[in-house]
């Protein structure tokens, strides 16, 4: 094989691969091949409802960017501090709706995962009900990014010192956790009228991830496409909310996590009598796995038993068969043996 062949072999290998990746990418994240595509020109109305709707929602007010005006002693020494305030998800139960219904308010700036991760989240994490886990990691984040805003704002502040060697311990620690983010969007942001603008686009960029995470609402153990858009009354007036009820498409398409079910069987059996009730037909499986397998092991020695008494059925009716055939065979060659007698008797003149 020449030079050329082996360039050639390696270039067909890399389209090969190259095309692989690409498909299972867009089978994991864009749902390949059943894509329904994107309408060129959407209809006006729906367009125009969706607009309208959205521009009636109220926004969530968050104190990230912190208020500019204190209100306590300890903003007034150190200033505002923002502050983590997720958006509150109800849990509430209905005769009809099932035990486990979700109510969110809607805002203009609310946000949810996709659909994909939320399912594997579901699926590799069993994290469905409780989702506490998943907040306190929002929180963490939440907290991890203000304070290190506050980290690169004192090291631009820092250069306003003049008196103040930046490159000397302990400052060389501080540039070292910041210098690496500030030259990496020094390389991408612009400079106007020949001003560094990237502290500002650091710093707005960590405020601006900071309050999207106060924006951010777990929908488990529903996929966040399935919510549906209602009304409730508060004080007077109707609010406007995101509501997810009955049944999780995911648990009627995948096995419900067999903790749950554990809980349903053992501490709310209204539960699981509600569940079986209302979703016999989709055939899932509403007990624990313990319990399916007990059922099981029975299932199968009925059957065995079954089986044994039908075997036992077929044995002894064979054996009355074979009884029978050989009673007959025997009163046969007792009466001929004793015609054999009789004539043997007159032959002789015994009798």
């Amino acid at each position: 094989m020449t030079l050329k062949q082996e360039i050639f072999r390696i270039k067909l290998q890399f389209v090969e691969t190259l095309y692989v990746a690409m498909e299972k990418i867009a089978r994991w994240f864009f749902g390949y091949p059943n894509i329904t595509g994107m309408e060129i020109r959407p209809r006006a109305a729906e367009k125009a409802a969706l607009v309208n709707h959205i521009k009636g929602l109220p926004l969530h007010q968050t104190r990230c960017p912190p208020p500019s005006a204190p209100s306590t002693l300890g903003e007034v020494v150190f200033g505002n501090v923002p502050q983590f305030q997720k958006i509150p998800r109800i849990f509430y139960q209905h005769k009809q709706d099932g035990f486990y219904n979700i109510q969110i308010p809607d805002y203009k700036n609310i946000w949810f995962l996709p659909d994909w991760l939320s399912r594997w989240i579901q699926l590799n994490l069993e994290i469905t009900i409780d989702v506490s886990p998943l907040e306190h990691l929002q929180q963490a984040l939440f907290i991890a990014i203000v304070m290190y805003y506050f980290v690169v704002e004192f090291r631009i502040k820092l250069f306003w010192f003049l008196t103040i060697n930046p490159y000397t311990r302990p400052w060389i620690y501080l540039l070292s956790l910041t210098d690496w983010l500030m030259d990496w969007v020094a390389g991408l942001a612009p400079t106007v009228f020949s001003i560094d603008i990237s502290p500002i686009v650091v710093l707005t960029s960590l405020g601006k991830i900071a309050d999207s995470l106060n924006h951010l609402v777990f929908t488990m153990p529903f996929l966040p496409s399935e919510g549906t858009l209602g009304k409730i009354m508060v004080d007077g007036k109707f609010k406007q909310v995101i509501l997810y009820r009955y049944l999780p498409s995911l648990w009627a398409e995948e096995p419900i996590p067999d903790s749950l079910r554990e809980f349903w069987y053992t501490k709310r059996p209204d539960i699981l009598k509600y569940m079986k009730k209302n979703y016999s037909q989709l055939e899932i499986d509403f007990e624990p796995n313990r319990i399916l397998k007990e059922m099981y092991d029975k299932g199968h020695a009925d059957k065995n038993v079954a089986e044994n008494i039908s075997t036992i059925k077929q044995l002894s009716t064979n054996v009355i068969c074979d009884i029978s055939s050989n009673s007959h065979s025997s009163i046969d060659h007792f009466v001929s043996n004793y015609n054999d007698l009789i004539a043997g008797l007159l032959h002789h003149n015994i009798i």
